[in-house]
């Protein structure tokens, strides 16, 4: 690390063979051009760069001075090696996290929340039978959110719904989610998603109880709208449940 940080301060303070008429550099370029190209002057420009980039993403840069610069420059100089098609930009940030970047779990309850469930599905090596058993509404979920006397109904049909080895999950050649979020309380009250939901739903927004989150989803191919559709995803009791067409327990 010392010998490399001697070689890229000399780098930095040695003239320039032939400098540029107008110092400056392209963050956006592929960076070994930009690198290349670079005069003493960039060199100074790219490093101070650097440092701003990392203050910026709430990362300590530590002491600016040459030393601290030679160091910035020469793990650039290594990423850029790696890859010198491309820019300054995407190095210092890089489109795939990193491994040791921790990201906040969406909100529960949130459309968030439930697409993150939801996408669990399209990985092909999923378990969709135990995930759809994880979506298994207990007695005490369907009466939080449906008032008697659908709610007894609903208790017996989707104990036979939910049968050992039942899945849900997309088609081989559907690679999409689209998702369709409302609350019960919302649709009740002539929320235009309800347009979004099954035509059914008309028949049991009278026996909504509380104000839950709920939500339709589709499995389809990307770019497209039709596809292998779901509904009756439920927030309730600090879980997502799926009570799907509740309306054919009134027939």
């Amino acid at each position: 690390m010392v010998r490399r940080t001697g070689l890229v301060v000399g780098c930095l303070l040695a003239t320039a063979a032939a400098a540029q008429e107008n110092p400056g550099f392209d963050p956006d370029a592929p960076c070994g051009g930009e690198l290349r190209a670079a005069d003493d002057t960039d060199k100074l420009m790219i490093a101070a760069w650097m440092h701003g980039y990392r203050s910026a993403g709430g990362e300590a840069a530590g002491m600016v001075d040459l030393a601290t610069s030679a160091s910035l420059l020469g793990e650039l100089f290594t990423s850029c090696l790696a890859d010198e098609t491309r820019s300054l930009n995407e190095i210092m940030s890089p489109a795939e996290p990193s491994r040791d970047l921790v990201v906040a779990p969406a909100a529960a309850g949130t459309e968030a929340d439930a697409r993150a469930l939801l996408m669990r599905f399209l990985d092909p090596a999923a378990d969709r039978v135990a995930l759809t058993a994880a979506l298994k509404p207990e007695d005490a979920d369907i009466s939080e959110v449906y008032a008697e006397p659908l709610a007894g109904k609903l208790k017996a049909s989707f104990a036979q719904t939910f049968t050992p080895g039942i899945q849900i999950g997309p088609k081989p050649d559907q690679n999409a989610l689209l998702v369709y979020y409302s609350t019960t309380a919302r649709l009740k009250s002539g929320d235009p998603a309800l347009s979004n939901f099954p035509g059914g739903y008309a028949d049991v927004l009278q026996y909504f109880r509380g104000d839950h989150p709920i939500v339709r989803f589709k499995f389809v191919e990307e770019g497209k709208e039709l596809g292998l559709a779901f509904d009756g995803l439920i927030f309730v009791n600090g879980r997502w449940v799926l009570m799907p067409k509740p309306w054919r327990a009134l027939e």
